[in-house]
């Protein structure tokens, strides 16, 4: 394994982006951030052998399983196949791999409108904490009960109420 380029041929990696689409389906998302995803998990496999040979393995057999390759089997067929193998190693990693790569794609986030970290800017609270138009808004109702006052607590012991 010397290089990438030799590690997955073009029909390994196109089986891969179609398993990353159908792990993660988005209608409309295009195929670049797929295909970033899947060039991350190769580069990584590049250098983990334990993860190259769970890749190789995991899609030698599911093309067995399939009798075609991933990439030309249907979104129906291909996630069966994937179900039939969740306890399986490669199925873990290629799960895991791929919602961390393409969850962290910047066409990703501005596609499912996330606005990216809030933290250099000051967080949310000022800038658009509540400006998820997709969530329905909270239903509010104020308890007609009397709530119990507690008073302070003490210091030693801060579960116990202090003697007034």
């Amino acid at each position: 394994m010397t290089s990438n380029d030799t590690l997955f041929s073009a029909a390994d990696s196109a089986d891969l982006v179609a398993l990353a689409r159908a792990l993660y389906p988005h209608d409309g998302l295009p195929d670049a951030p797929y295909l970033r995803t899947v060039a991350s998990i190769e580069s990584r496999a590049s250098v983990e052998p334990a993860l190259w040979h769970t890749l190789n393995d995991g899609l030698v057999e599911l093309r067995g399983a399939a009798d075609a390759a991933p990439a030309s089997t249907d979104a129906a067929t291909l996630q069966q196949l994937l179900r039939d193998r969740e306890g399986t190693p490669f199925f873990r990693a290629i799960r895991q791999l791929t919602a961390w790569y393409l969850y962290d794609d910047h066409e990703v986030w501005a596609f499912v409108g996330y606005p990216g970290p809030s933290f250099s800017l000051g967080g949310y609270l000022h800038r658009g904490f509540n400006d998820l138009a997709w969530l329905p808004e909270p239903r509010i109702e104020e308890s007609g009960l009397d709530l119990p006052e507690i008073g302070p607590l003490d210091s030693a012991n801060p579960t116990v109420k202090a003697a007034s």
